[in-house]
């Protein structure tokens, strides 16, 4: 069995586990969460999109080292496993959505941490991560810097995700927009940190993480159609309208 296969058999008998133990009232937020409107989904909706959302975790072991998934009646709270991250405190589904996803701060930037971690490095050179946060812009920017000995070479390099829903596709998307500020002959280092990250930086990797449609037994599809995105000080946040395709 492959380990992508075996990471989605474990999480999705975590699930079921999770379902059949009441839940207390979620009151704090977890890495990710996702909340549907009370009665907007019948019961097959709801079991395939939990289990899609169970796939996509399970496919991407770098943000979520050890996953667990837990099951409040129309909500479902994602906990990542990374080290040493608090839940803040609220609610998920937004007030006049259909539905709702929320994406904790600390765990983007825990997972742009151990992606770092994981990627090749140059001997000697220091590297750190920092995702940082313009919630006026609806922007967030994955900023890498490094420095060998005596600094040199050194540099900063980054991605600058403006997020916006695209009308024209119905899809959540990202300016991705490359920059670098470095010493001479140092901007290899930032091709490499651009390798590392092909799904884009923090911000473009957290809107496209959940499933936007789910295909149901029925044959039809489910859409979670955005309709707004937020980047709050703690969080971006991502609502909108259900849709069904036969």
């Amino acid at each position: 069995m492959s380990l992508a296969r075996a990471t989605s058999v474990a999480l999705a008998a975590t699930l079921l586990w999770l379902t059949a133990v009441p839940v207390a009232a979620a009151t704090s937020v977890a890495d990710i969460c996702l909340e549907t409107r009370p009665g907007a989904l019948d019961d097959g909706e709801w079991t395939a999109l939990v289990e899609a959302t169970t796939e996509a975790v399970g496919s991407s072991p770098a943000l979520f080292p050890q996953p667990e998934l837990r099951i409040d009646g129309s909500r479902l709270d994602v906990h990542s496993g990374h080290e040493g991250l608090t839940p803040g405190e609220g609610a998920c589904l937004e007030d006049g959505s259909d539905w709702s996803a929320r994406y904790d701060r600390g765990f983007l930037q825990a997972g742009a941490e151990r992606m770092l971690a994981e990627a090749p490095t140059t001997p000697g050179i220091d590297s750190s991560v920092t995702i940082e946060w313009h919630p006026a812009e609806t922007r967030l920017r994955t900023l890498l810097e490094f420095s060998g000995p005596f600094d040199i070479p050194s540099g900063r390099c980054w991605i600058d995700d403006v997020l916006a829903v695209d009308d024209a596709t119905g899809a959540v998307v990202a300016s991705a927009e490359r920059g670098l500020e470095t010493s001479p002959f140092a901007e290899s280092a930032c091709g490499r940190f651009y390798d590392q990250l092909p799904g884009g930086g923090a911000g473009e990797q957290a809107v496209t993480l959940l499933p936007s449609r789910v295909v149901l037994d029925s044959g039809g599809s489910l859409h979670l159609v955005p309709v707004q995105v937020t980047v709050l000080d703690d969080a971006i946040v991502v609502s909108g309208a259900l849709a069904r395709t036969e």
